[in-house]
């Protein structure tokens, strides 16, 4: 794919090669006591001039290209076009001609702009004058050094003078120039063209550059690193709600560009996904080589993860799944318990009721009242009965009382109306002495802790899920982008 590369160009991006072979910085003018000491000087002495500001000094190179083509070179973009000329189809570059009351005007870029497109033309056969564009900012009263000024002309810039083409990549490296020039083009190109903006970073290379070679560079690289700490801040913001597939997608994009940077990020995320799907086995398997997990037997520990999914639907203010999820976290238990603890007289099937054999009165001939036929399907008081006869403290257990009475007609009653659901009505479904999520997961995980015999205190405890976000988020919190 064929590249338009947009580059900024500052004072020092431009080398000059004197009689003795050694390469100075045509800009570079700083002081010390007073006095001159930068190249710059080394290059107006070369020249025979004396007292000269950097526009006339380059005013002077320009007019004189034919004699100095081959002693100059760009500092700052040079090595990106040696290395990857083949690539780019079309060149903006974008230099400063301010107006002249501007004090700055002296240091104004407009004639090594046009001294670098000289130096691309000659070197490389397929850019030409036609496409090698200079932008010059300036000329209309905007102030490089203004975010807010520059800001705007970027994204009038953007708008009507860079003609990006649909197969073309977009390449930018605003290392030349002042900080609001570079940081404006930044947020104003991400703005305009999203993740088809790829950025160059250029690091200065003072003894390679008295060499003539061109200062090194990384990239290019995905432009929304440069947006890493806002969009860090909005994923975590999604994750605090839950929202792993949208946090997902926000990032995604930082993982295909750094992938080394987010280690198991990506799994557990889509882990996180496939969590709130109710996938739980999935969940599990991709979770599991990133999360520690103790003794885990069976399936019944899905119970503790459907239960906790109800809990995060009601800090969602999602009540009506949070009543059904709480209901289907014991419901569901009791079928796979009964399964597994009695493989030889119950009968699991798809999409339907589990089917339970009269060969079950052997070990429990209280429940032959229920027996009509061979075979019955095992739910309602049936279930009921099994559980009791099977687990004899779930008879006198409030928690299961309240399951099977008013947290049943509830759940039969939300799912066949229309409408919302206060939170008390999903207290309230669990028994008349609960009025808040504490009491909640506490009678829904004494219920499931009789089924499985454990001894957990919290849902949050219980749940694998809760691991996984903990990490994740602290993950997502603590990565860093290296450009």
């Amino acid at each position: 794919m064929k590249s338009a590369l947009i580059a900024t160009i500052g004072t020092r991006d431009l080398m000059f090669q004197i009689t003795s072979g050694k390469w100075f910085n045509v800009g570079d003018d700083r002081m010390q006591n007073g006095e001159i000491i930068g190249e710059q000087a080394e290059v107006i002495s070369e020249l025979g001039l004396y007292n000269i500001s950097f526009r006339d000094l380059t005013k002077h190179l320009l007019d004189n290209i034919q004699v100095y083509i081959d002693n100059i070179q760009p500092a700052i973009i040079g090595k990106i076009f040696n290395d990857r000329a083949s690539e780019i189809e079309t060149v903006y570059l974008i230099a400063t001609d301010q107006k002249k009351e501007v004090k700055q005007r002296e240091k104004d870029t407009l004639y090594a702009t046009q001294i670098i497109k000289k130096w691309i033309i000659n070197k490389f056969q397929h850019l030409n004058d036609q496409n090698v564009n200079i932008i010059y900012v300036g000329q209309d009263g905007t102030n490089p050094s203004n975010f807010e000024q520059m800001f705007s002309w970027w994204r009038r810039t953007w708008r009507n003078q860079i003609d990006i083409q649909s197969h073309q990549a977009i390449w930018v490296c605003v290392k030349g120039g002042v900080g609001q020039t570079s940081e404006s083009a930044r947020v104003s190109g991400l703005s305009f063209y999203g993740d088809r903006i790829l950025f160059f970073e250029v690091q200065q290379n003072t003894s390679a550059n008295h060499n003539g070679i061109p200062s090194d560079y990384n990239g290019p690289f995905l432009g929304n690193n440069y947006l890493w700490d806002r969009t860090q801040q909005q994923a975590l913001k999604l994750l605090s709600s839950y929202d792993y597939a949208e946090s997902s997608n926000l990032l995604e994009p930082y993982f295909q560009q750094s992938s080394s940077n987010f280690g198991t990020i990506p799994n557990l995320l889509k882990a996180g996904e496939l969590w709130n799907q109710g996938e739980f086995q999935k969940f599990l398997t991709l979770a599991g080589t990133s999360i520690k997990i103790d003794n885990l037997q069976g399936r019944l520990w899905m119970a503790y993860e459907q239960a906790y999914l109800g809990v995060i639907r009601l800090k969602q203010m999602n009540t009506t799944e949070a009543m059904l999820h709480s209901y289907r976290a014991i419901e569901g238990l009791l079928y796979w318990w009964a399964a597994d603890s009695f493989p030889n007289d119950v009968k699991e099937r798809e999409n339907n009721y589990p089917l339970i054999k009269n060969s079950i009165l052997q070990k429990y001939p209280s429940l032959s009242t229920h027996f009509k036929k061979t075979e019955q399907k095992l739910n309602g008081t049936l279930l009921c009965d099994l559980l009791n006869a099977a687990i004899p403290k779930t008879v006198t257990s409030n928690d299961f009382k309240a399951f099977w009475h008013s947290a049943k007609t509830a759940r039969n009653y939300f799912s066949h109306r229309l409408g919302g659901l206060a939170e008390k009505e999903v207290f309230h479904a669990w028994g008349k002495d609960i009025t808040n999520s504490e009491q909640w997961q506490t009678r829904i995980i004494n219920c499931i802790n009789l089924v499985t015999g454990k001894s957990f205190k919290t849902l949050s405890e219980a749940s694998l899920f809760s691991q996984l976000h903990t990490q994740v988020f602290e993950a997502i919190r603590k990565s860093e982008i290296n450009n």
